[in-house]
């Protein structure tokens, strides 16, 4: 399938400078599809690719990932909202949410896009899917962490109306990269 498949990430991200070229995709042709329970390896194969390609972005690890189980990996779609972008069919994109009704609103993680189809619109339909799912969830606000340096995803954020609250911590202990809180408040 990836071989006639321009869009496609295959198992290494893509670096197709035809994507590139085109610039923005239209948003129409951007599909995005939430992920059902049973999806897990859809999942598990996304989650691989975005640690692979960022490792420095993420609180886990590509080993940490790679020895989860097929449970674990169950109970990690179960417990979250877990959106996909495809572009022409082909797996393009990921984000996922976390509600916390304490803080009345949604967090905000595992936002990937392939090296392939960033730049093109991808990121921003992503971003809107999970802040939609959020709203109508009846959520009053969607908050993100970004690592210090991460200049394009906080334009990214910025330009679909986040803000940075001044809350800062680091990535995770075993990735202590300093990282910056932004909020998207309804």
């Amino acid at each position: 399938m990836c071989a006639e498949n321009r869009w496609c990430t295959g198992l290494e991200p893509s670096y197709d400078p035809v994507f590139r070229e085109r610039g923005a995709v239209d948003s129409s042709v951007i599909g995005i599809r939430r992920l059902g329970p049973d999806e897990w390896a859809t999942f598990r194969r996304l989650r691989l690719l975005s640690l692979a390609d960022a490792p420095h972005a993420f609180g886990a690890t590509l080993a940490e990932a790679q020895r989860r189980t097929e449970a674990g990996w169950r109970a990690l779609l179960a417990g979250r909202v877990q959106f996909v972008a495809t572009v022409d069919g082909a797996e393009v994109g990921t984000i996922g949410g976390l509600a916390d009704p304490e803080r009345d609103g949604a967090h905000l993680i595992s936002m990937w896009v392939a090296p392939g189809a960033r730049g093109t619109g991808v990121g921003d339909v992503l971003v809107r899917a999970l802040v939609d799912w959020a709203r109508g969830a009846g959520y009053r606000r969607v908050w993100l962490e970004v690592a210090e340096g991460n200049v394009v995803a906080e334009k990214l954020y910025l330009r679909n109306g986040f803000a940075r609250t001044g809350v800062r911590s680091i990535i995770s202990p075993a990735n202590p990269r300093p990282e910056f809180e932004m909020m998207l408040e309804f």
